[in-house]
């Protein structure tokens, strides 16, 4: 992606676009800005800063990085940006794919606690991870799906409608960390683990949730969807 390295006059509308980017940052609480920066290639610590503030003019590539940082479509804070990045993908898509993976969301939403079963009328926009990122958390191409939390069981850890990235290439290894799995028709995450000669145990990480934990036994309706890797910060 080239981008000229005069520097942009800040605007009202570049102004606009810190504001709604701060609102998401704020939400999602990332960890510290320097990292967040080495890991989105958004520059250094400063430059964050100075886009979350309104004092540099947001650029596409730190709009891509800041995106797929925060689990957020980059309209959600510039949909001026959006509509130049869909330009340049309709003329460059190879270019774009060889750094960032577009990652589908899931037709339905996974409940956190509830066991409701959301299902969407239209699939919802995919959203964008740097390509390094995936492969760094062991996340094979294809093997990457984005789902929404909904219930307390998981709090603080996984906050109620937050999106959850999801490695559908990693089943088996039932180790006591965040799954996403289907059971008697419920789509849930919780912490499984493999119980032998019992079934699975799954945990809900907020001390308060009723019930704190459930025994599937391997004749049930049961099914391992993936495991959960990232929610805003790596589980």
């Amino acid at each position: 992606m080239v981008e000229s390295n005069k520097k942009a006059k800040v605007t009202d509308v570049h102004r606009e676009e810190a504001r709604a980017l701060k609102e998401i940052w704020a939400r999602v609480k990332p960890r510290n800005q320097k990292e967040f920066a080495t890991e989105f290639g958004i520059g250094g610590q400063t430059a964050v800063s100075n886009f979350l503030n309104g004092t540099s003019a947001l650029s596409l590539k730190a709009a891509t990085g800041f995106a797929a940082g925060l689990g957020c479509r980059i309209e959600d804070f510039s949909p001026r940006l959006a509509a130049e990045a869909a330009q340049i993908a309709e003329v460059m898509p190879q270019s774009i794919d060889d750094e960032f993976t577009q990652v589908r969301r899931a037709s339905v939403k996974f409940s956190n606690g509830t066991g409701k079963v959301v299902y969407y009328e239209h699939e919802k926009p995919p959203l964008v991870f740097r390509t390094s990122f995936l492969r760094r958390v062991g996340i094979s191409p294809g093997k990457a799906v984005i789902v929404e939390a909904e219930g307390i069981s998981n709090e603080p850890k996984i906050i109620d409608g937050a999106v959850v990235l999801i490695n559908t290439g990693d089943k088996e290894n039932l180790n006591g960390d965040f799954f996403a799995f289907r059971a008697d028709g419920e789509l849930l995450i919780k912490r499984l683990q493999n119980v032998p000669g019992v079934g699975v145990l799954a945990t809900a990480e907020n001390p308060n949730f009723k019930p704190k934990q459930k025994i599937y036994k391997d004749s049930e309706d049961f099914e391992v969807i993936g495991r959960s890797v990232w929610t805003g910060a790596l589980l």
